[in-house]
């Protein structure tokens, strides 16, 4: 029986199989500058107008960079839970429904996984966040049940999951020397999970985990959440978000197109004719027309996807620097524009749902009815938990405690990897 662990996340994936005994995750592509391979894919698809073919990761982004014409897709994972699941999305003359899209993905993974191991896989552990839908168990349900017969459309005859930060948690514990209270934290594209799981290393092969599993927590937040607030107080002013009407001062622009261009799922439903029309009709009763120019030319461009890759990049580098710029050059304006992003506004737009997701990590406390104090270590994954406002708040919340962080993309993985042996071996 061949096994794998599959991590399908709103930005980026990993597929990881088990080789010589040991955790192995799947080199997927090879970076487009550096030649390196990358066990990472990131969760896009490119549908190729010209050609009918699909591209996926990296390279069906760079397509898109690359004025290629055809259509983008991220973010698949947030329409799981979600009401628009049944919805679909049209794409050159068929609509195709989303469960269809997750699985082209999906199917990419495998084949790459099936290469690398030169054997075909039957058998795989899908990682699911704690809570597809935060308030609605039916969906949550579907969302699960709709993910299970994706993956037995594409051919895997064992299927089962796990709470991705329950797998994170398996993963660090293979590097423990002793036992420890550990507060996982993973902070994805999509949702912020949280485990507080009691580990050690007499316990890590043990089948049953489940009393050693103390609290279990997630929130339907994460890093694309983030993006968003970030465009909406920034760049967006840029396309006219705060622009007023000639003879109605104090009204703006609507504010639902910028919301739309600024969620990764939903930039698509701008490129129609109808959003050009209502903008150009808005246009001609707008204080300032030049912004709305230049949003006009970025949907006819169908921009909107290489706009939130920029902002999406800008809120990456702000980890490390106090400020960054957003080039706008590809709009070809004279003279070039770009937008200045501070660390500070960064702070202040994402500011509201970080104190939600501090919160839920407070209800993961009392779920456990631990103190900060018990806690010995804080385990972090996920590329979100890089961000310099949660390091601050874990460091100021749990001074006590042991801060380690995992592999951002990869820890959750090499857990389900590692439960995936456990099992079907």
């Amino acid at each position: 029986m061949s096994l794998c662990g599959l991590d399908f996340g709103t930005s980026n994936s990993t597929i990881g199989v088990i080789q010589s005994d040991q955790a192995v995750m799947v080199p997927l592509e090879q970076h487009p500058i550096t030649g390196s391979p990358e066990t990472t894919l990131p969760s896009a698809l490119f549908f190729d107008f010209h050609s009918d073919e699909i591209s996926f990761g990296r390279k069906a982004i760079d397509s898109y960079t690359n004025g290629h014409f055809g259509r983008l897709l991220r973010s698949m994972k947030s329409i799981l839970g979600s009401s628009q699941m049944e919805e679909g999305t049209q794409i050159k003359t068929r609509k195709y429904l989303f469960s269809e899209i997750i699985a082209f993905f999906l199917t990419s993974l495998k084949e790459r996984a099936e290469s690398f191991c030169q054997q075909d896989i039957d058998s795989v552990v899908l990682g699911r966040p704690v809570h597809f839908n935060d308030h609605n168990a039916e969906l949550d349900r579907v969302a699960e049940e709709k993910l299970r017969t994706i993956a037995e459309s594409i051919g895997f005859k064992n299927i089962s999951f796990q709470h991705e930060p329950i797998a994170a948690a398996h993963d660090y514990e293979q590097q423990i020397k002793q036992e420890e209270i550990a507060l996982i934290i993973d902070m994805g594209g999509g949702t912020s999970d949280f485990t507080i799981f009691r580990l050690s290393p007499s316990l890590k092969n043990k089948a049953d985990r489940h009393d050693d599993i103390l609290a279990n927590h997630g929130i339907h937040i994460g890093g694309t959440d983030f993006d968003r607030h970030l465009s909406l107080a920034t760049v967006m002013n840029q396309f006219g978000m705060h622009v007023q009407y000639k003879d109605k001062p104090g009204v703006e622009m609507p504010k639902h197109f910028y919301v739309d261009l600024a969620t990764w799922h939903r930039i698509h439903l701008l490129y129609s004719r109808k959003t050009l029309w209502s903008l150009q009709d808005l246009r001609l009763r707008m204080a300032d027309t030049r912004p709305i120019d230049r949003l006009l030319k970025l949907i006819q461009q169908k921009d909107g996807h290489r706009l939130a890759a920029l902002v999406e990049q800008a809120k990456i580098d702000l980890s490390a620097l106090p400020q960054t710029d957003i080039s706008l050059a590809f709009l070809e304006e004279s003279p070039s524009l770009s937008c200045l992003v501070t660390g500070r506004q960064l702070s202040d737009a994402i500011d509201h749902d970080l104190q939600r997701v501090f919160h839920a990590i407070d209800e993961t406390l009392n779920q456990a009815e631990l103190k900060p104090g018990d806690i010995s270590t804080i385990f972090t994954t996920g590329g979100s938990t890089a961000l310099h406002a949660v390091d601050q708040y874990i460091r100021s919340r749990f001074p006590n405690a042991t801060c380690v962080q995992g592999d951002l993309f990869n820890s959750v993985g090499k857990g389900l990897v590692l439960e995936a042996q456990r099992r079907y071996c």
